[in-house]
């Protein structure tokens, strides 16, 4: 049975895509957990980046390649279609996935970053009219106006909302997307969305249950997940 050793931060966007790949396989796995510098640089020395997945001997970083590594090394179940268009479709939704939600989670640090007159009210006028109110109402203490720092949050979540009404009108009706079984572009996105739901960006969580196709869309993935946990870890294959 191969050893697994995933290594990452408490707060770790593209962990959650990691550990999907690895639930939908049935692969057991230790996970370790620091938020101190050294550690991240003792565990990642080239790119000081988490997270890093460690299987026996062999570590690999950056969670895209490590999801390549699973699927070549456990092929079962794939997580790339056997037509190489839908593979190829699979391929670019996931890429898309990650990029975006990288965009929006690096902008959603810097806002947060104080900046010399945060606490003064917010002079965009039409950005204001611009942000739906349910967003905005996310920063308003007793209905008071957004101040700057807040004003920066809500143009943040009104990123990520017009994004998530760009899975949910690609989802449809469909169980999965691009296919009847769970693909990278299913772990990308519901990593995303998990992420969304479950994480510190305050306000998301109400973007993704405003939407109930992509809640019932979670659950699925969590059921299907959940299932993966129930099959025994292969072997790690004998590499030329």
């Amino acid at each position: 049975m191969a050893k697994i050793r995933l290594y990452t931060q408490s707060i770790n966007p593209f962990t959650a895509k990691v550990e999907l790949a690895l639930s939908l396989k049935g692969l057991a796995y230790e996970r370790e957990v620091s938020n101190d510098p050294e550690d991240v640089k003792r565990w990642s020395p080239i790119t000081h980046e988490l997270p890093v997945i460690q299987i026996d001997d062999r570590r690999i970083h950056d969670s895209t390649a490590i999801v390549e590594a699973l699927d070549e090394w456990f092929p079962h179940p794939p997580l790339r279609a056997r037509d190489p268009k839908t593979a190829r479709a699979q391929e670019r939704l996931a890429e898309w996935s990650d990029s975006s939600f990288l965009f929006y989670w690096n902008r959603w640090r810097e806002a947060r970053f104080p900046r010399p007159g945060d606490e003064k009210p917010a002079e965009d006028a039409t950005l204001l009219e611009r942000l739906r109110g349910g967003i905005a109402r996310t920063f308003r203490a007793s209905g008071g106006a957004l101040n700057r720092r807040e004003l920066r949050e809500a143009e943040v979540l009104d990123g990520i909302a017009a994004r998530l009404g760009d899975l949910s009108a690609f989802l449809g009706q469909r169980p999965y997307f691009y296919a009847d079984e769970p693909s990278v572009a299913d772990i990308s996105v519901y990593g995303m969305l998990r992420i969304l739901h479950e994480g510190p960006i305050v306000g998301s969580r109400e973007l993704v249950e405003e939407r109930p196709e992509l809640g019932e869309y979670m659950e699925r993935m969590e059921k299907r997940t959940a299932a993966g946990l129930t099959h025994p870890a292969l072997a790690l294959p004998e590499l030329a």
